[in-house]
């Protein structure tokens, strides 16, 4: 690679650019890099696999933290167990004693009590559908589907299901 691109500051560069500018690469593998100065609203996903703290913690869940279009949020994945350290970075750099305690409610969500939900989610789209007594005929949903009340719904539920 260092042949193709030169050094490894142009090499990292060119990949940074792709990212943001591409489609390809949908996926960067860094260990101490891009956390200041990387801003790439596209980024959905940071896998979390050693310590970090403070500052760091904060510019790292930064980066899945940005507007784009078609994005309504990033995921932190945690494999390491930082994320229990995020209250004390928050009070630390607590840029957010202009906040409500109300309004940051809801930014981390525990992945183990939203798998709990899931199956809830996804007998609400099916119920959609007890009327149908043969399931394997897709006319009969289409039929239903007709009425613009009961597609509203549906399209609301599978959204809602999605979102997992």
């Amino acid at each position: 690679m260092m042949d193709e691109h030169g050094s490894a500051n142009k090499y990292q560069q060119n990949i940074v650019n792709r990212f943001k500018n591409d489609n390809q690469p949908e996926l960067i593998i860094v260990v101490d890099k891009l956390l200041t100065g990387f801003d790439a609203p596209n980024n959905t996903v940071l896998y979390l696999t050693r310590k970090l703290l403070g500052h760091t913690l904060l510019q790292a869940i930064a980066r899945v933290n940005r507007v784009y279009p078609d994005k309504d949020y990033g995921y932190v994945i945690d494999y390491y167990g930082v994320l229990q350290e995020l209250d004390s970075a928050i009070k630390t750099y607590s840029t957010f004693e202009d906040f409500d305690e109300l309004q940051l409610q809801g930014t981390i969500t525990n992945i183990a009590s939203e798998v709990k939900r899931l199956p809830q989610v996804h007998s609400d789209l099916w119920q959609l559908f007890n009327s149908i007594e043969n399931k394997k005929d897709a006319e009969a949903y289409q039929q239903l589907l007709r009425d613009e009340a009961i597609r509203t719904k549906f399209y609301n539920r599978l959204s809602n299901y999605a979102e997992f």
